[in-house]
């Protein structure tokens, strides 16, 4: 059994730990609260989000002024704990604070689509002549850098209006097997159709 002097401490311990935690706690709160005016700033036109190359850009520069009907929204693509700010318009950015700036760290088209239970960017995109599909993972760490998966694509090759057995599968470029293809592509296909992409 745990003496007198152990209950003591433990509870001093669990009290310390808790203290913690709700300091870190309301930390995170005022810095969420924070990120989310300062991405509000720059939706109203107040403040300009800076590229990787130091360079700065409104939201009118981003979007050549037609802001008329650009898609925001906040998610935590690199699981981090603070959202982002994603703008769509045709283009796709994806703005986040860093040290204390608005920084734009991701840049893409209408055919990416965030995915943030997986922390990153699917893109997906179909095409004619003939029809073919290519799918891409981006990957957010938590550091800040991204990883890109392989690019698969799967080509209508017999022109049939299916992709089938005989069709040409491939991974970066190189034809690969079609069951390892529909392995490795297996969760981007139910993403997409969840999606309706």
């Amino acid at each position: 059994m745990m003496g007198m002097r152990a209950k003591k401490n433990c509870m001093a311990m669990l009290l310390i730990v808790g203290g913690i935690m709700a300091v870190f706690l309301a930390h995170r709160k005022v810095a969420e609260k924070i990120t989310e005016e300062e991405y509000q700033r720059f939706l109203d036109g107040e403040v300009p989000a800076m590229k990787e190359n130091g360079k700065t850009y409104f939201l009118e520069d981003l979007f050549w002024e037609d802001v008329s009907d650009v898609e925001t929204f906040l998610s935590d693509i690199d699981s981090d704990g603070v959202k982002e700010l994603h703008i769509r318009n045709g283009f796709y950015y994806i703005l986040k604070e860093k040290e204390g700036k608005l920084t734009i760290i991701y840049e893409g088209t209408s055919y990416d689509h965030p995915v943030e239970a997986m922390s990153g960017i699917l893109f997906y995109r179909d095409e004619g002549a003939p029809y073919h599909e290519v799918y891409r993972f981006t990957k957010f760490q938590k550091d800040g850098t991204m990883v890109e998966e392989p690019t698969y694509e799967c080509y209508d090759r017999n022109e049939d209006g299916e992709i089938g057995v005989e069709d040409l599968y491939l991974k970066d470029g190189v034809e690969q097997d079609r069951t390892a293809w529909e392995k490795e592509t297996e969760i981007y296909r139910v993403i997409k159709n969840e999606r309706g992409l």
